[in-house]
């Protein structure tokens, strides 16, 4: 009985299988990646969307970087994107749109290179999105903006205020450390009654930006574990709001959107741990965007035999690969509308795309995957 339940099993799968294969399409080696019938899909998926998602497994991986350029390339060259906003300091790149308010891993890594030379040469502008302020320009800079809004009005910003505030973009998630309990207190209500003035009120951008460094106190000084469950809870949801004003300030231009996997993803599942940014965007932007994840099979931590051996197993998404030893782009889309079983189909990834769990409904999180068969780690420019 229990063999003929394993046959019947396996065979369900093999005919849903044989249904997808025609949305399992191999890509080139890194360096030309996108094939002409890879293009097509893509394009017909974004012809009605303003916000191309492109995420990467770790940033630390120099291979993801690369995959995610050669779509970056064709987004801006076949359909006209102008804007990309990355996972990095919101105000900073508000008023400063150069790499240096990036991250590191992506402004000073060789893999970024050609990257940040295309947008150049293109006349892309770089956006940021993250609440986490750490930038040389917002620590020069933020206090000192705000004061020349406040004294148009003749309000003159609180010197404490301003103190307190260099003290958070410099220590960050040391601030719980650095700071008083007092200083934290007085850094929030100060922050609250510069929001509920009519000078920042009526100005939507300055209203933004106090909102978010609002939840930059919160995310730097909140009680938190290793897991960094309250912090992640902070961080997404300010992000979505964060680019949702991005777009909606900007409803003619069409964005590009850097970060990682984790963040973009379209479920709100509580498996997701928080980490529902990409959810929460949609929620404020329903039918506006696409979702392209971007995961290396091979790093480090994965060892060969463990691959091989998943692939033998219908529960691991490498089965659904022709191979180990190729790029592919699995369109997650048309197989999961097509399919509801494939939808709903718990898959073990091994932390490929690196979600907050390995095993979960992966085709339902994002509208296309990209598997680079083997990774590389960053490299930095010296």
């Amino acid at each position: 009985m229990r063999k003929a339940l394993l046959l019947s099993i396996f065979f369900s799968f093999q005919v849903l299988f044989s249904q997808i294969e025609k949305d399992i399409h191999e890509l080139n080696s890194i360096d030309n990646l996108l094939t002409e019938e890879v293009k097509k899909v893509i394009d017909k998926n974004i012809s009605e969307e303003q916000i191309v998602f492109l995420g990467e497994a770790v940033h630390y991986c120099g291979t993801d970087f690369l995959a995610k350029t050669e779509l970056v390339k064709h987004l801006v060259l076949k359909h006209g994107y102008k804007d990309i906003a990355f996972e990095s300091d919101f105000f900073a790149l508000l008023f400063d749109h150069d790499k240096r308010n990036l991250y590191t891993m992506w402004s000073k890594s060789s893999e970024c290179k050609e990257l940040f030379g295309f947008l150049k040469n293109n006349n892309v502008k770089i956006w940021g999105f993250d609440n986490k302020l750490y930038s040389a320009y917002s620590y020069q800079n933020f206090t000192k903006k705000l004061s020349e809004i406040l004294q148009k009005v003749r309000i003159e910003l609180n010197p404490e205020f301003i103190r307190l505030s260099k003290l958070i973009v410099k220590n960050q998630y040391n601030s719980r450390k650095e700071l008083t309990s007092k200083e934290i207190e007085f850094l929030k209500n100060q922050t609250q009654e510069l929001i509920n003035f009519n000078v920042i009120k009526t100005n939507k951008l300055w209203f933004q930006i106090l909102k978010n460094f609002e939840s930059t106190i919160e995310l730097y000084t909140i009680k938190d574990s290793n897991s960094d469950k309250n912090r992640i809870l902070i961080r997404d949801t300010q992000m979505a709001k964060n680019l949702d004003f991005l777009v909606k300030s900007n409803p003619n231009k069409k964005f590009i959107v850097w970060l990682a996997n984790g963040h973009m993803s379209k479920s709100n599942h509580k498996l997701m741990k928080g980490q529902t940014m990409g959810y929460q965007f949609r929620q404020l932007n329903p039918n506006s965007s696409y979702h392209i994840a971007v995961g290396s099979i091979r790093l480090p931590e994965r060892n060969e035999k463990d691959l091989i051996k998943a692939r033998k197993k219908s529960n691991s998404i490498l089965s659904l690969l022709p191979s180990l030893e190729s790029n592919y782009f699995v369109d997650s889309k048309k197989i999961t509308s097509q399919s509801v079983d494939f939808g709903n189909k718990i898959f073990d990834d091994m932390y490929i795309f690196n979600l907050p769990n390995n095993k979960t409904n992966l085709l339902n999180h994002f509208d296309a995957l990209i598997f680079m068969a083997y990774g590389k780690e960053v490299d930095y420019e010296k």
